[in-house]
């Protein structure tokens, strides 16, 4: 499975491509990653992932604004942020999961597992 991190914090974005080539590394390859919504956009536009990982909060924007740049969301995205409060706006734009951070490995597993069913 195809995957892009799109997320503002290098720590953070770090953290998911850790966890993903110690637990995930024979079903997930990152593509790339970026840091703003603009090239996140570009990026999935050209790459086609099979799902993204997406911050909630980036630099000005939101996740929810990159999303809605796309009439038709072809991939999944699980969100991986530190805010619990957006959760429920999260699932309807049909969220796989919605990590916090720090992300826990376990949980990371688990989303990954779902991701893997879709």
């Amino acid at each position: 499975m195809r995957a892009l991190i799109i997320d503002d914090e290098a720590h953070c974005i770090a953290r998911i491509q850790n966890l993903a080539a110690e637990y995930a590394a024979e079903s997930v390859t990152v593509l790339g990653t970026f840091s703003d919504i603009d090239s996140g956009e570009a990026a999935i536009r050209k790459l086609k992932p099979d799902f993204i990982f997406l911050d909630i909060q980036i630099h000005d924007r939101t996740g929810f604004d990159l999303l809605m740049r796309f009439e038709k969301i072809d991939f999944e995205v699980i969100f991986a942020t530190a805010y619990e409060q957006y959760a429920i706006q999260a699932f309807r734009f049909s969220a796989v999961d919605y990590l916090l951070k720090p992300v826990d490995p376990d949980d990371f597993k688990d989303t990954i597992a779902r991701v893997k069913l879709r």
